[in-house]
């Protein structure tokens, strides 16, 4: 059902990406102030939930991570769990995908056993998930406050009833609210979330890791080209690469020198791929496939332009990645991100992706004005040390966490 021990278990487990790790205990007698239930562990979280150990053990409190699988299918990233700093334990779901629905679900086996046996004083949980769900219905009895950390923006083509009568009612049961950015507290607000009960704990990754690759690899090895373009994710329908290539084939006309780099592999990898030869700029494309953390940061530093065209996105951690590195920005007006992160023109630039004429002349203005370009990187990179930190976010979690249980969180309030 679960994998945990204090120190090291017996029984070993192989994670997404084949590393095989164990489960830790919290320390002292093994009781736990905080939970945080999420789905699987991922690079970037693991980051997150090491500075919110470090916080919330400066205020006394004990913290445990449940993670609901070691991973699935669609996930390619090699985990290792050694660099955990705090408690977890690897419940053994299932998982499953709705139809026409990309998101994966996963079952949660034995959750209400656990809480039963570790009694966490207060649960953070992962938005309107199966986890949440049980939550809810626990509380009838058994009245563990918990707290929904959502990043769930107004969805693509509307909302069934049915769907958000189910969101209202886990809503109505929750204790706080924890939303990624702004689009995502107004989605908690209009859901039924008092305004005063939803804290933001911006999205983000490791950003220091960004910034400091990328300035290393660049000292060294410098940038080859001064027309590159990068594009990182999944290679699904709605992150509408396809609008990049018809966007670059207008660029091409008047910077034949221009190259896309895609990061990244998936389903729409064979289309994408025809796509390029049909538009004739095969040479001006790369597709180089998944990549881990620790590559990816060598295509940062090479970039002079990273673009997220998406159809949605809930938030967009690629973007924060690039605005770390350093790397100019374009983003999507249907990213939930680029509302808190990009200043027009000052940190980035956002645009509908489907004027492909329109971005192709923004990326004509980069190519054509590097110094300026540089700026608007630069700032872009000051304002993610300064606001999207991973100190910044977990302290918006403190707040919620310890306003829910009755503790000072002794940290002054945090805006994005």
């Amino acid at each position: 059902m679960s994998n945990e021990h204090p120190e090291r278990s017996q029984i070993n487990h192989t994670f997404a990406g084949g590393a095989s790790n164990q489960g830790r205990l919290a320390p002292g007698d093994g009781s736990v102030d905080v939970w945080v239930i999420t789905n699987i562990p991922t690079p970037y979280r693991i980051p997150f939930f090491n500075e919110l150990n470090r916080q919330l053990s400066a205020q006394g409190l004990k913290l445990k991570v449940i993670f609901g699988a070691q991973g699935y299918k669609r996930r390619q990233w090699a985990i290792d769990m050694g660099n955990c700093e705090f408690a977890y334990t690897v419940l053994d779901s299932s998982s499953f995908r709705l139809a026409g629905n990309e998101s994966v679900s996963f079952t949660y086996p034995g959750l209400s056993w656990l809480i039963a046996r570790e009694a966490p004083r207060v649960i953070v949980t992962n938005a309107f998930s199966i986890a949440t769900m049980k939550l809810w219905v626990r509380h009838f009895l058994h009245p563990t406050p918990y707290i929904i950390w959502s990043g769930d923006i107004h969805p693509r083509g509307g909302e069934n009833l049915l769907r958000r009568l189910q969101r209202k009612l886990l809503v109505r049961g929750a204790t706080r609210h924890v939303a990624y950015g702004t689009q995502a507290k107004n989605s908690l607000v209009r859901l039924g979330a008092d305004p005063g009960k939803v804290h933001i704990a911006i999205n983000t990754v490791d950003t220091r890791f960004y910034r400091q690759e990328v300035e290393r690899i660049r000292a060294t090895a410098g940038r080859e080209n001064h027309a590159t373009l990068l594009c990182v994710g999944d290679l699904i329908p709605r992150k509408r690469v396809d609008l990049l290539l018809l966007a670059l084939k207008e660029l091409t006309v008047t910077h034949p020198e221009a190259h896309l780099d895609i990061v990244g592999d998936g389903p729409e990898r064979a289309r994408l791929e025809a796509l390029a030869r049909k538009l004739d700029i095969s040479q001006s494309v790369q597709f180089l496939g998944f990549r881990q953390k620790s590559e990816v940061a060598a295509y940062y530093a090479k970039a002079n332009c990273f673009l997220f065209p998406t159809a949605f996105d809930i938030w967009g951690l690629v973007l924060v990645e690039a605005m770390a590195a350093g790397v100019p920005c374009i983003s999507s007006l249907n990213a939930g991100a680029t509302s808190d992160l990009i200043q027009e023109g000052k940190t980035g630039f956002s645009i509908d992706f489907t004027q492909t004429e329109a971005v192709a002349e923004r990326l004509r203005w980069i190519l054509d004005h590097p110094d300026e370009a540089r700026k608007i990187g630069k700032t872009g990179q000051d304002f993610i040390e300064a606001k999207v930190n991973l100190t910044v976010s977990a302290r918006g979690m403190v707040e919620a966490i310890t306003s829910c249980i009755g503790v000072p969180s002794g940290v002054p309030p945090v805006s994005p």
